[in-house]
């Protein structure tokens, strides 16, 4: 019965061990410097820059043949559009971050990787190889 506490014992100061003890180490990014440094990213703001203008001036030649009312609700339409191409680029964009993140954090033998702002200090920095991948 001694023995039989004792093993139980030392199994409880066992798991306790391993769940104090670090398992790899931790990643860092910066989201924002990802979006403002990546081809990627810039490729799919001016995209979404390219297609807001398409639809101003589309709502400009047709709001002169347009009463107040069918005015308001085409430009509810194309704002529709744009939002709709917004949270698609967003969509594309965060899935490739997370692909460029799971390399690298295999590549690195990351255990997990956290946004910048909520680390006070240390931690890898993974920002710019993130950036490098997303061409």
């Amino acid at each position: 019965m001694v023995a039989g506490a004792i093993i139980l014992v030392a199994l409880i100061a066992g798991t306790a061990w391993s769940l104090r003890a670090p398992r790899g180490n931790v990643g860092v990014i910066d989201l924002s410097r990802v979006v403002a440094q990546s081809p990627l990213a810039q490729r799919y703001e001016k995209q979404l820059a390219d297609k807001y203008s398409q639809l101003q001036t589309q709502l400009e030649k047709e709001k002169t043949n347009l009463d107040e009312e069918s005015r308001q609700a085409r430009e509810k339409e194309l704002m529709a559009e744009y939002l709709k191409l917004k949270q698609e680029l967003e969509g594309k964009l965060e899935k490739q971050i997370d692909e460029a993140l799971a390399t690298i954090v295999k590549q690195k033998d990351l255990a997990i990787v956290v946004y910048r702002e909520s680390v006070r200090f240390g931690g890898d920095d993974v920002t710019a190889e993130v950036v490098k991948a997303l061409k």
